[in-house]
């Protein structure tokens, strides 16, 4: 403790509860100390539901088998006169009984205070604010404290030693540190917006969190409750997953004045792993936020046919805002924008999607950029085109239809069978004697073997010394499609020649 001690402080800030706000003041008016000096360093320290003792001798511990322990307590910090120093602890008690209270005193005073706690907690995380005077001009202090239980068992003695520094004004003033707890205060102007807090935490990881009125408003990892915040057991479980970084970085904050001028800083670095850190806090409004653009890119068309085609993109936020909005859209004319209407929207997030390209024109280029949209707006990717193909030639491939070979002899099938609707002249005989007619059967049974291919059975006109005197059916004919659909071949073996004949039918639109 340094001597000649110069304390003035405007008003004296309370030690505070878990229901206390934090800024701490009094309602009664602070009693001036005049001169201090290490004896009455513990009378500033103005504790609700504690009684002042005035006595330098705390009560003395109890046996170390039946002692409560306290654990993982910060033993080196730094706070700002005029702020809440936030002690938290692991309690423990042997004899399973709840917290009771507790003895706090400035190292070398003589007196001390018996502070009421009435915790129901035995074996748990503990926390005990104390509010430092408005303004100190020490350069540290020590607090001696011990715990006891409703068995009326005492700790040993933990001693926290604390450097108090002066509040800081905005303006990337740096600030500095390693093992522990550091808090800072900076007093703010009354002009909102956003904070931008540039950090250099080196190899070993620190964790930086940010207070207004008690509140977390931002930091390098989530949320925290100010009243549980310390330092990491050791370095080795000081982890990113708990907002430890070991590296060089900056984020912002949203201050808003109406909530509080007040905005405290808190470093916690961990133990045991040679730690230091350093951090530069501007005011708001004096700079211009970097925005960082996503990386956007277009992935190269596939599956092109006449009329469709499918692309995407791939999309890196680069640590920029998150992507509400991505896809793609195309045009016939170069660099597309989503004000178009021919654009597909593939939900949200940095990630590979895919999206398919409809109601294309065929024989047509077609130009194509992946987007992604956040809140510092709309952004392409690359740009890349492909060209449609023609489209594709129409094949009728079914039988059904007019059939005319050159001879002059029509059929229509439909189904299972085909009927005549024309004759060659060597056919009129046999339509004069009544064995066929127009509508009359020609092919039957008729039944699909492939795409191109049926059997079926072929009507003959049989003769008689060359005279036509009936007619029978071949039972072996099959029909076969040209490639373009356009013709068909029907093969057959006479039924009383057992000549294989062959004749071609082209189709009658």
């Amino acid at each position: 403790m340094k001597k000649n001690l110069l304390v003035s402080f405007i008003g004296i800030l309370i030690l505070f509860l878990s229901s206390c706000s934090n800024d701490g003041a009094p309602d009664e008016d602070p009693t001036e100390i005049i001169p201090p000096n290490e004896n009455n360093l513990t009378e500033i320290l103005v504790i609700p539901n504690a009684t002042l003792v005035k006595s330098e001798n705390i009560p003395l511990s109890s046996a170390i088998l039946e002692a409560p322990l306290i654990t993982n307590i910060d033993t080196n910090i730094s706070y700002s006169s005029g702020s809440k120093i936030v002690l938290a602890a692991d309690f423990y008690s042997p004899l399973k009984a709840n917290l009771k209270g507790a003895y706090v005193q400035v190292k070398g005073s003589n007196s001390y205070y018996d502070v009421s706690i009435d915790s129901d907690i035995n074996n748990g995380l503990i926390s005990l604010p104390i509010g430092l005077p408005a303004v100190v001009e020490v350069d540290n202090l020590v607090l001696i404290l011990k715990f006891y239980d409703k068995s009326g068992k005492i700790s040993a003695i933990t001693e926290v030693n604390v450097t108090i520094t002066k509040p800081e004004n905005c303006g990337k003033t740096k600030v500095s540190g390693g093992h522990g707890i550091t808090s800072t205060i900076f007093t703010l102007p009354e002009t909102a917006g956003q904070v931008k807090i540039s950090y250099e935490t080196y190899t070993v990881k620190d964790k930086i969190d940010i207070f207004q009125n008690g509140i977390w408003i931002g930091g390098t990892g989530s949320n925290t409750e100010r009243a549980t915040l310390r330092r990491a057991l050791n370095c080795s479980a000081a982890t990113e997953a708990l907002g430890y970084v070991g590296e060089k970085g900056e984020f912002l904050f949203t201050y808003d004045p109406s909530l509080g001028k007040e905005i405290e800083v808190v470093v916690s670095g961990c133990e045991m792993g040679g730690t230091k850190w350093e951090y530069e806090f501007s005011c708001p409004g004096d700079f211009t936020p970097e925005v960082k653009l996503p990386i956007i890119t277009t992935t190269a068309a596939d599956l092109v046919t006449h009329n469709s085609a499918t692309t995407g993109g791939i999309i890196d936020v680069n640590e920029g805002s998150v992507i509400t909005e991505r896809g793609v859209v195309w045009d016939v004319n170069t660099n597309p924008t989503t004000n178009l209407s021919t654009k597909s929207i593939e939900g949200n997030g940095n990630d590979t999607f895919s999206s398919s390209l409809s109601n294309l024109l065929p024989n047509t280029t077609y130009y194509v950029r992946a987007f992604a949209v956040n809140s510092d707006g709309t952004f392409y990717g690359n740009e890349i085109s492909f060209t449609t193909s023609s489209p594709p030639v129409v094949i009728n491939l079914s039988l059904d239809g007019k059939w005319l070979n050159s001879a002059g002899v029509g059929i229509i099938i439909a189904g299972n069978n085909g009927t005549l609707y024309s004759f060659s002249p060597n056919w009129e005989i046999a339509k004069n004697k009544g064995y066929v007619d127009v509508g009359s059967v020609k092919m039957k049974e008729i039944v699909k073997v492939n795409d191109r291919k049926w059997n079926c059975k072929d009507l003959y006109l049989t003769t008689t010394n060359g005279q036509i005197d009936g007619v029978t059916w071949s039972f072996d004919g099959t029909i076969t499609m040209s490639a373009d659909g356009k013709s068909i071949t029907a093969t057959s073996t006479g039924p009383v020649s057992g000549n294989v004949g062959s004749l071609v039918y082209n189709r009658v639109d």
